[in-house]
């Protein structure tokens, strides 16, 4: 019984997960109800409510979803010092890949910020865990140079959702792994 009941939630949430994103093709953020998710998902507001509280709640739960596999990858120990570059590209594209449809409609619509956020963030965090890595020169250059990362390389991403960028996928981490690799090795100093 308890399997069952386990399959069910499962089902549920990817129910309402999915109703969200097809959602936000249509409408922003903030003008999405439970109401709208419920009706698009075919369930009932009891079964919403008994998985989340509201709507950013659900937001939430995705984005936590997404990036606890980056990290879990992008963070673990055991990576080998010159792979530094391309573990986090790796494990962004790993998590893109497993459902690329569910992706493109939450990172083209209102809710992108919020992702965006999410993997500057992941992203800032990453790097300055590996600052002793490269030998930069002062820690305020290596920040600048990490945050400017950060930031190209969500906009890659962004850009790459929106269709702007005529590259695969795997294209796309190829060459988000050499900037990175050029813009963290480098130690000219900044003037």
């Amino acid at each position: 019984m308890a399997k069952a009941e386990y399959r069910s939630a499962i089902r549920s949430r990817k129910l309402i997960t999915r109703a969200l994103a097809d959602l936000l093709q249509e409408k922003p953020l903030d003008k999405i109800t439970v109401t709208d998710v419920v009706r698009r998902a075919e369930i009932n507001r009891g079964t919403f409510y008994a998985h989340y509280t509201d709507i950013p709640d659900v937001l939430h739960h995705i984005i936590e979803q997404m990036f606890s596999h980056i990290q879990q990858t992008a963070f673990n120990e055991n990576h080998l010092l010159p792979d530094v570059s391309h573990v986090l590209p790796a494990a962004i594209q790993e998590v893109l890949e497993d459902d690329l449809d569910f992706c493109r409609k939450v990172m083209t619509s209102s809710a992108a910020l919020l992702m965006e956020e999410h993997l500057v963030g992941l992203t800032v965090d990453y790097l300055l865990r590996h600052e002793e890595t490269f030998g930069f020169g002062t820690h305020e250059q290596y920040l600048l140079t990490i945050q400017f990362c950060a930031g190209g390389l969500t906009n890659l991403y962004r850009s790459w959702f929106a269709g702007s960028l005529p590259i695969s996928l795997e294209e796309l981490t190829h060459q988000a792994e050499l900037l990175l690799n050029r813009s963290i090795s480098d130690t000219t100093p900044l003037k």
